[in-house]
């Protein structure tokens, strides 16, 4: 019988995904654990040719990467940096990546079908959660390997996800806030819907309700305003910079007259003053760990499926005072 990559991580007691990045000499992985992959592939007669073979699992050696249907793509560096990522680690374990867009589900179905049933790719890496669509009942259905980045609503015990704890963000950046003297706070979005949304909202008004402040929900409409909010938690770094244009306009300053805190910790988070105050959410990690993830389920299809919360961590900037 043939030794396989989970041999090895047996006998080196690591996990697979830590033996394929060992054999591709991957920076993350120390030369201790590397030394004992190479000790367990020895003992085993396990070559680096056998490996490349079972991660590209005897076919296509290729995943394809699934944007969301939306049109503003474009306007979220999120998708670049976490494509760039998930490229790294896809050559890292000799794996090439395909990518799947449009603006309607239908499109993107045909596309992933035409991809999988030609065999160009051996999974998929979904870029979008939330409520299910017809790309993922179609994967389901026909048990094709993939990974969602983010926290699917439904069938979530089926599907293997790679996500931060969103819930958790919005409760921290309220207790921030609070911390530094805010009473009243409110939440700023330009949607209603989607998990990301859904989530860091009931963090935040869960954090409101414990601590006994004073929160409201803020559309971002024509007649925005802020009534007698001091600090605003806002959906992402991209709709923060919107935000603290508009109140620009309106006469009020960031932060002398009202804090600022946002997620993602995007690029212009720190190009435009003032400097935002928001979370990194660690975004090449969950490039990396989708594309590590995907690989153990083309080579285990039948493994179990698990939700990996990828850590996040609050930048401090100019966004934010104390009042």
């Amino acid at each position: 019988m043939a030794v396989t990559i989970k041999d090895v991580a047996k006998r080196a007691g690591v996990n697979p995904s830590t033996v394929s990045r060992a054999i591709h000499d991957h920076p993350a992985i120390s030369d201790k654990t590397k030394e004992k992959v190479q000790k367990a592939m020895a003992e085993l007669g396990y070559s680096r040719n056998s490996a490349a073979q079972m991660l590209a699992s005897g076919k296509a050696g290729a995943i394809g990467v699934v944007f969301p249907p939306v049109e503003n793509k474009s306007e979220q560096p999120f998708f670049m940096k976490i494509l760039t990522a998930i490229n790294e680690e896809a050559r890292q374990n000799e794996i090439t990546v395909s990518i799947a867009s449009g603006y309607s589900n239908d499109t993107l179905l045909s596309q992933v079908q035409v991809m999988y049933q030609e065999k160009r790719v051996d999974g998929f890496i979904l870029l979008y959660a939330g409520e299910a669509d017809d790309v993922r009942n179609y994967l389901l259905a026909d048990g094709i390997p993939f990974v969602v980045v983010g926290t699917p609503v439904e069938r979530a015990n089926e599907i293997t996800a790679v996500d931060n704890d969103n819930k958790l963000m919005g409760s921290e950046a309220t207790q921030y806030l609070a911390s530094l003297g805010h009473k009243r706070i409110a939440f700023v979005s330009n949607v209603d819907s989607g998990e990301v949304f859904h989530e860091r909202y009931l963090g935040f008004s869960t954090k409101v309700q414990a601590l006994g402040l004073t929160g409201q929900l803020l559309r971002t409409t024509e007649e925005f305003e802020i009534g007698e909010a001091t600090a605003l938690v806002v959906l992402d770094d991209i709709l923060a910079i919107k935000v603290i244009q508009r109140l620009s306009e309106q006469g009020i300053a960031v932060p002398q007259d009202i804090s600022v805190i946002s997620f993602n910790n995007s690029i212009f988070a720190s190009l435009i003053h003032p400097y935002l105050t928001t979370f990194d959410i660690n975004i090449t990690q969950l490039g990396h760990r989708s594309v590590q993830k995907l690989v153990h389920l083309l080579a285990y299809p039948e493994d179990y499926r698990e939700k990996v919360t990828v850590p996040f961590e609050l930048k401090v900037r100019e966004s934010t005072k104390a009042v």
